[in-house]
């Protein structure tokens, strides 16, 4: 059984229509549709309609054997990829005056030829 069926169990358990669900989750109709049918389904939206009916989303993918969410990234995450950025601005300034200073060289060779 897909995700799409548990998610339209857990709609009907809460007495909603597809287009009620699809108002609280600021989506369309035709879209809660969709997922119910297809299980096709963004994990944004999954934790949207995870909020409204009540379910964890990681719970529900672990027991249709899909792979786990990821949403957003940590505050962690976040802070080693902002200290990567960091470097690899450092890095690229650094690189760019090597090769400022290259073609500095380079002009002078010429000029002495």
């Amino acid at each position: 059984m897909h995700i799409g069926i548990h998610i339209k169990m857990a709609r009907i358990a809460h007495g909603l229509t597809q287009e009620q669900l699809a108002e609280k989750i600021h989506k369309t109709r035709p879209l809660v549709s969709h997922i119910e049918q297809t299980g096709k389904v963004n994990s944004i939206t999954l934790k949207s309609i995870g909020e409204v009916l009540n379910f964890d989303p990681e719970k529900l993918m672990e027991e249709v054997g899909e792979p786990p969410l990821t949403y957003f990234p940590s505050t962690l995450k976040i802070r080693e990829l902002e200290e990567q950025i960091r470097y690899l601005t450092n890095e690229n300034e650094t690189l760019r005056q090597l090769v400022k200073s290259q073609e500095e060289v380079i002009a002078l060779m010429k000029e002495k030829k």
